[in-house]
């Protein structure tokens, strides 16, 4: 089959590999499309240390090709979306509803392997390491059951595949981990696909004022086609590379604050900031009330410490983070794709650009730079 590997940073090319067999519990997939996200990227330049080789990718969705030992609740033909949220179900973390806290799963997020600790890529006798438990840049995935999420027929793959991750990412950090309410006024820091899912999110469970900043003019409008009610297209100097530039890591994010404080009389409900640097998460925290809430959901930079004022704490207000936005996955991807086929959620618009695998390297290069969200097409 054809697969996307990484070999060294820097050097990600299609080639031929063996199609993976599934071992019990497991089901192996035919991918007809899996979204391109900034965190392949981020693993490609060498930001991210994994083990190489590995096929990449991570928003994967298609049809079960073949089932391994024990897997009864699913069959050859249903269609799936591969989230990278596995929970086992029955840790500590899994049971109080954390399940991309999994203390059995997550540990494998990046260290190659599937849940069970299985690797099933290989090129001859050559070992292939996974990503985040799928490697979704190739024609065949085999993923553990529980990574393995039934969708409806009718809903489109390249729409569906999204929400394996970034439409999840944004969408569940509005709406379960910030819990936006009715009325509330929301701020989103980054227009990329992860910050328009987060817009989406706002929208449909009815925040009264959806501001989102981006450096992006381009980005902004589709935003606002979205439902965003205002726009600020900043000029900050960051360099973030999470989800897109919004305002700015050194200086930009004390004056995106400002502005949108002046903006809103004293601060918003809600932030999230779908960027990921010191600049934009501070400006996140910043930019609320008292007695607001900011979730990060970028990762432009894992070194980076973010530096707040102690007092905006007793203020009430809260700092925290979200991994594809606090989802269950079996119960939420279901509920995301039910609020799509209702004519509710228009993912559909997030998709604007469409490669074969040969292009993801050209997809890749584009991500930040064109608005929407690039899917890889089988």
């Amino acid at each position: 089959m054809r697969a996307a590997v990484l070999r060294e940073a820097g050097h990600l090319g299609v080639e031929e590999i063996d199609v993976p067999v599934p071992g019990p519990g497991e089901v192996r997939v035919r991918l007809r499309a899996t979204g391109v996200c900034h965190t392949d990227r981020t693993v490609v330049e060498g930001k991210m240390p994994v083990p190489l080789p590995m096929v990449l990718g991570h928003e994967g969705a298609g049809v079960v090709d073949a089932v391994g030992g024990g897997v009864t609740d699913l069959a050859v033909g249903d269609h799936v979306v591969l989230t990278i949220t596995s929970g086992c179900g029955v840790c500590r973390q899994c049971q109080l509803g954390a399940f991309a806290l999994c203390e059995v799963a997550a540990p494998h997020m990046l260290d190659g392997r599937l849940p069970n600790g299985q690797r099933r890529l290989t090129r001859g006798a050559e070992r292939i390491n996974h990503f985040a438990m799928q490697s979704s840049f190739a024609e065949y995935a085999v993923v553990e059951r529980r990574s393995a999420v039934k969708v409806p027929d009718d809903v489109p793959l390249d729409v569906a595949c999204l929400t394996a991750c970034g439409v999840s990412t944004g969408f569940g950090a509005a709406v379960i981990r910030a819990g936006v309410g009715v009325g509330e006024t929301v701020l989103v820091i980054g227009a990329g696909g992860v910050g328009l899912a987060a817009v989406l999110g706002a929208v449909t469970v009815g925040a009264g004022r959806v501001i989102v900043a981006d450096r992006s003019a381009v980005a902004c409008q589709l935003a606002a086609d979205l439902g965003a009610t205002d726009i600020i297209v900043g000029d900050g100097d960051g360099d973030g590379d999470g989800d897109r530039d919004g305002g700015g890591d050194r200086g930009g994010g004390e004056d995106l604050a400002a502005r949108v404080r002046a903006l809103t009389g004293g601060g918003v409900d809600v932030a999230i900031d779908a960027v990921g640097t010191a600049g934009t998460a501070a400006a996140a925290f910043t930019a609320l009330r008292r007695g607001g809430r900011a979730v990060v959901i970028g990762v432009a930079d894992p070194r980076a410490k973010v530096s707040i004022p102690l007092y905006h704490l007793i203020d009430q207000r809260v700092l925290t983070g979200s991994t594809n936005g606090s989802i269950r996955p079996h119960v939420d991807i279901p509920r995301i794709l039910d609020l799509y086929r209702a004519g509710r959620l228009p993912l559909d618009r997030l998709v604007t650009r469409r490669y074969p695998l040969e292009g993801v390297g050209q997809a890749m290069a584009e991500l930040g730079v064109e608005p929407g969200r690039a899917v890889i097409t089988f």
